[in-house]
């Protein structure tokens, strides 16, 4: 199951321009600007973990998104970053005044928690004073330039909740502000940016299985060889003339429940074929069918629980020569979101 375990995402970017008048020792007035914009850190879909937080850490160099702790998992693959520019306006200034930056958490909704842990990464930006803290995270860039712009990318740590939050499944976002000033002023919002970190959030998924895959006793042909099978539509039996299958104990398909996010669709993964061992090391090689529909999909609708049901059934040939005795094995199925 998968795991034991990620799209229909609301993207909420905001790209703000605000401006400061900074008096720079008698020389005309600097005028910065800063703006949140290109790929809003987007973990994509996620599935959430039962019981507890699940941290998602967004490296802010390459954008790679690993899992720092936690029972969910990431569905979606692939990178995300945000990409703060920093703005200068037409003054001498420009050239020679550092900027300071803070970068802080904001407000979060749905299954999304507070960012932290925040880092940096220069992009054309040059760093002049390396970052301190973690929530705010305070650090220096270099002059920006006359009538021009500087960019660096953001990172954090961001947590999904649990099942037992009792938060709702779907959109959920966490978001951030970006302040500046010209050095040696202190950011202080009244030039600022701001981003969101997004992620489509399901409910964790789980895999029970209701019944066994048992073929019972069946008494092997005078002569030959044939093929016997247990159809997993619907439990019926199909064997050949000169080959008996006894009654009972009652035969049964393996049966399987999947539990989950409603609506949403599944990869499930069954076996072709797997062993069963019995005396002497002798083996039956069983080919598995299935009564999976073409595309299999959790009931009911997003930010409900949905479920899935299907069945697993088997065929394998046995001769006159098969060694009479028990025979046993195993199979293992996995599934997961699309």
């Amino acid at each position: 199951m998968s795991p034991p375990m990620r799209p229909t995402t609301s993207i909420a970017q905001l790209s703000i321009a605000a401006f400061l008048l900074a008096n720079a020792g008698g020389a005309a007035a600097q005028t910065l600007g800063v703006g949140v914009s290109g790929s809003t850190p987007n973990l994509g879909k996620v599935a959430s973990a039962a019981s507890g937080d699940t941290v998602f850490r967004i490296t802010p160099s390459t954008g790679a998104i690993t899992k720092q702790s936690g029972a969910g998992a990431r569905v979606t693959t692939g990178t995300s970053r945000a990409t703060v520019t920093v703005s200068c306006g037409n003054q001498n200034n420009c050239n020679t005044k550092q900027v300071n930056v803070r970068i802080g958490s904001g407000t979060w909704g749905g299954r999304g928690r507070q960012l932290s842990n925040f880092k940096v990464s220069m992009g054309t930006a040059t760093q002049a004073v390396a970052p301190t803290g973690t929530d705010p995270i305070n650090f220096r860039i270099g002059p920006i330039g006359k009538n021009s712009s500087k960019t660096f990318y953001v990172g954090a740590d961001f947590p999904i909740a649990g099942d037992n939050s009792g938060s709702t499944t779907g959109s959920a976002y966490s978001a951030f502000y970006v302040w500046v000033a010209v050095a040696p002023g202190t950011p202080d919002g009244s030039v600022s940016g701001s981003g969101t970190a997004v992620a489509n959030v399901f409910r964790s998924i789980s895999l029970a299985k209701t019944s066994d895959l048992y073929f019972g006793r069946i008494v092997r042909p005078l002569s030959g060889t044939a093929t016997v099978g247990l159809a997993a539509s619907n439990g019926a039996k199909s064997y050949p003339a000169g080959v008996a299958w006894m009654n009972l104990p009652q035969p049964t398909r393996a049966g399987y429940t999947v539990t989950g996010e409603g609506g949403q669709t599944l990869s499930i993964n069954i076996p072709s074929t797997f062993n069963m061992t019995g005396p002497s090391s002798s083996t039956l090689t069983v080919t598995t069918n299935n009564n999976l529909t073409a595309t299999p999909t959790l009931s009911s609708i997003l930010g409900n629980s949905g479920t899935y049901n299907f069945f697993v059934g088997g065929s394998f040939p046995i001769s006159s020569t098969t060694q009479s005795g028990v025979y046993s094995g195993t199979f293992a199925v996995t599934v997961a979101y699309n």
